[in-house]
């Protein structure tokens, strides 16, 4: 993959779609560094909840890119999800057969 901040952020964007419509990539966020590690960093937001993380320019040109950046961004989700104080609505958890949490 190229080093397109807007290809990442659709790539980004596409993925955490796909876990939870709720999680937000900001677009604004997306910024690539060669040193002293290849890669992006990007904010992540689930309701109240922000994350500023860094992905290794390995796991975006990898052959198994798509599973790790799901991987990734689900665990990002589980991590944000402890963390928002938004008491009006449950944030549910990631996954098949879990219950919904309530922060």
């Amino acid at each position: 993959m190229g080093r397109s901040e807007t290809d990442v952020y659709r790539r980004l964007r596409e993925v955490a779609r796909a876990i939870d419509p709720a999680l937000v990539v900001e677009r604004g966020s997306i910024r690539w560094v060669d040193a002293p590690y290849a890669g992006v960093y990007y904010n992540l937001v689930l309701g109240d909840a922000h994350a500023l993380l860094f992905l290794p320019a390995d796991d975006l040109e990898a052959p198994d890119a798509d599973a790790r950046l799901r991987d990734r961004l689900e665990a990002a989700r589980r991590y944000l999800a402890g963390f928002t104080t938004a008491r009006s609505a449950a944030i549910p958890a990631a996954g098949p057969g879990r219950a919904p949490r309530r922060p």
